[in-house]
């Protein structure tokens, strides 16, 4: 694996605070019985929950020389991975809210995205299209697009 020239992290919020929202609202459910003494729910939905964060809790996109990747969590599984000769354009764009947010298929191709509304647009020679959330994509191009194409 070769050194990154450039690496973002960006937080997925909205996980990070309907998650351990989730889990106080099910600690709180056992402490007034609303759910069955010693029952195991909260216990099984905090489980889920640090599994939810570890898995997608962050996205961190990559550009070395010759690759951009791109990961949700820190197990750094499963990697999206393509090389920078099949990106044909690369340009900064936005997403909705209807768009949502994690991997996303959307009528504009693939979406990955943690949070905010900005992303870059990737042209593949193969016709496809693939989105980034980003929150500086103005930097992540700046090293991305001179690395395009051989130039």
């Amino acid at each position: 694996m070769q050194h990154p020239i450039y690496v973002e992290r960006q937080l997925f919020k909205f996980l990070w605070i309907f998650m351990p929202l989730m889990s106080l609202f099910n600690l709180w459910m056992e402490i007034h019985a609303i759910t069955p003494r010693g029952s195991l729910l909260p216990f099984i939905v905090l489980l889920i929950n640090l599994l939810a964060l570890l898995a997608l809790g962050s996205l961190t996109i990559r550009v070395d020389a010759t690759h951009l990747s791109w990961c949700f969590g820190w197990l750094g599984w499963p990697v999206w991975k393509v090389a920078l000769a099949d990106i044909e354009v690369a340009g900064p764009t936005n997403t909705s809210f209807l768009d949502g947010w994690g991997i996303q298929r959307t009528r504009e191709g693939m979406l990955y995205n943690a949070h905010g509304k900005q992303a870059i647009r990737l042209g593949m020679r193969n016709g496809k299209s693939i989105r980034l959330g980003t929150q500086d994509p103005q930097r992540l191009l700046s090293y991305l697009t001179p690395r395009l194409n051989g130039r």
